[in-house]
């Protein structure tokens, strides 16, 4: 849970984390302060109502905010039931001319991202931090786990993009350490425990058939990073 919290707080703009941190500052404060009037005995002191209605408003107004509508929790909540296709295209020499006029969102930066619809400054550096935790993009679909992402943007977007699966970085299984694994983002802490533990009992992990016909990863998570693992 934690880990999650943190993870999302990292993909958002640095305006916005700094927003998000004020406003968690501005609630302690006031609760802070409730807690001390009701100590008290008297009267409230002067200036805690003003103070209150004044974190009321900037409350309201940062709930208005366009960033905040941008990353409406239920776009990431949506995002979790994507049905992928895993199969990996391939350039054929008739639409090899087409895709060189695509953005590889494997290599892009995010300037180069900006033209794409519905692609702004804060997509763009979203689709770059994400792609840097995943290890790149496998399949065009994974930008729904983008936070925020609307599926209609990235239907937008679809045809203008491709996916070079050569730029992805992968995980050695076999030796990679409990922070890499846990640092992927379809880790989970007991996922990665439950690996590393494994590992250490039996030694080498051969293949993605032994990790599932041991069940050391639910399936779920199995069809989502078997494309990250190198069994080598």
């Amino acid at each position: 849970m934690i880990k999650r919290l943190l993870r999302e707080l990292y993909l958002l703009p640095p305006g916005e984390q700094r927003a998000l941190v004020g406003v968690t500052l501005l609630l302690l404060i006031t609760l802070l302060l409730r807690i001390g009037v009701q100590l008290l005995p008297g009267r409230e002191p002067a200036g805690v109502e003003e103070f209150e209605r004044e974190a009321k408003v900037i409350m309201a107004a940062f709930a208005r905010a366009d960033s905040i509508e941008r990353i409406r929790t239920d776009s990431l909540g949506r995002t979790r039931n994507v049905a992928y296709d895993h199969s990996f295209a391939t350039a054929s020499p008739r639409t090899r001319g087409k895709k060189s006029q695509a953005i590889n969102i494997n290599r892009a930066d995010s300037v180069q991202l900006l033209p794409l619809p519905g692609i702004g400054p804060v997509f763009a550096g979203r689709i770059i931090k994400y792609r840097t935790l995943l290890g790149g993009f496998l399949y065009v679909d994974q930008l729904a786990e983008v936070y925020g992402m609307p599926i209609e943007t990235i239907d937008l977007i679809r045809s203008q993009v491709y996916i070079d699966s050569s730029a992805v970085r992968k995980i050695r299984i076999d030796s990679a350490t409990f922070g890499e694994l846990l640092r992927h983002p379809y880790l989970e802490y007991e996922e990665v425990k439950a690996l590393v533990e494994f590992r250490d009992f039996k030694g080498d992990i051969s293949s993605y058939a032994e990790l599932k016909a041991n069940h050391i990863l639910s399936d779920s998570t199995l069809d989502k990073i078997h494309g990250y693992l190198d069994f080598r």
